[in-house]
């Protein structure tokens, strides 16, 4: 989806500031639910969001009028919108009109059967994204009032390591400032970094460089991890000083759904099938401690990195793949749209810290 310029010089008779009236019709209704469901119409679709942002920011279009197209998206009926939102059909109707006159092209199909155009979906995602990002920065204040804060999506062991040292870091310089750390879903991890939910993530499933190419968010590469293989000290295996894959023919192989576990899987699968194995995937909604003890009751392996060497978890052992190691790259994201002084500490240490040499990544 692509604006012209001169579509921002278009004027509307109906376009409207942010009023009182749209914060009453904001809290009147359930907008998780309307962002929700204008992202499901724009999944697979990559919208061009700073033509949308250009287009608010110079009052050409109304947060009432973005709105109100989410409920309509929402309930996919003009006439149900208008109940839910408290005004006449007509009303919804004109707004919607005046807006798709000022983005130049349809966002639901009418008259006859109801449906979001192709245009309209994209449109429709970028919408709850930025609204999104307008309630984020309205709430901030009310959610943790003047504490300084940051919270960091993390999806590699931060016991020991890298992120370990990095963190510990941060905490040094700034013990004033509350650092939550969590893990996440990869899914929503843009999201919630476009909405400043989650600051900063340290992840190594980086969204294509296409699906990044219009977007606030930043990615920097910051270290690596070295493969390798869980399991139970009571394992034969576990006498070997290193694993072969061939070793590794015939087990069961544990893994999180949640975390790295399935990106990990599917990064390990080729080298399993180089030698010829077929591996045998249980897949488990639990934190990473309990699949660690899993793997000790259940005399089963996982795929993990050398970070979780630090996991203190009773009868268990890491071990390494013979020949060239294979390592995971992790990456930083966050957006540029986040002021938080907090992470621009942490990005501070992020440029002072030594670049790692990623030369060897596998």
């Amino acid at each position: 989806m692509q604006f012209s310029s001169k579509d921002l010089g278009k004027s509307s008779p109906s376009t409207q500031r942010f009023d009182t009236k749209s914060v009453e019709v904001k809290n009147s209704i359930n907008f998780e639910e309307s962002r929700n469901s204008a992202r499901s119409y724009g999944r697979d679709i990559e919208p061009d969001r700073d033509s949308l942002y250009r287009l608010i920011v110079s009052g050409r279009i109304s947060l009432t009028s973005l709105m109100q197209a989410l409920v309509v998206a929402e309930h996919r009926n003009f006439r149900r919108a208008s109940e839910r939102l408290g005004v006449s059909q007509s009303s919804v109707s004109a707004r919607i009109s005046s807006l798709e006159d000022v983005i130049g092209f349809r966002i639901f199909n009418r008259p006859g059967k109801f449906s979001v155009t192709q245009q309209g979906r994209p449109f429709l995602f970028s919408v709850s994204e930025a609204i999104s990002l307008i309630e984020k920065a309205l709430n901030s204040s009310q959610t943790r009032g003047n504490e300084d804060h940051i919270t960091v999506g993390v999806q590699s062991s931060s016991a020991g390591g890298f992120l370990c040292d990095l963190l510990n870091q941060f905490v040094t310089n700034h013990p004033t400032v509350h650092l939550l750390s969590d893990e996440f879903e990869s899914r929503s991890l843009l999201g919630h970094l476009r909405r400043c939910e989650i600051d900063i993530a340290f992840t190594p499933e980086v969204p294509s460089v296409r699906a990044l190419a219009h977007d606030i968010i930043q990615v920097r590469p910051l270290w690596s991890e070295i493969v390798a293989v869980a399991l139970s000290d009571h394992d034969p295996l576990a006498q070997h000083h290193e694993l072969t894959w061939e070793m590794l023919f015939g087990r069961v192989f544990l893994v999180r759904t949640d975390g790295i576990g399935s990106w990990l899987m599917a990064f390990i699968r080729p080298y399993l099938e180089k030698h010829n194995i077929v591996p045998r995937v249980e897949y488990a909604h639990v934190g990473r401690d309990t699949l660690l003890a899993d793997v000790v009751r259940l005399r089963a392996v996982a795929f993990t990195t050398d970070a979780t060497s630090a996991v203190n978890v009773p009868g268990i052992c890491i071990k390494y793949l013979q020949g060239q190691p294979i390592t995971v790259v992790f990456y930083a994201l966050w957006s540029r749209h986040n002021h938080n002084p907090a992470l621009r500490s942490l990005l501070q240490i992020m440029r002072v810290t030594e670049k790692p040499d990623f030369s060897a990544t596998t």
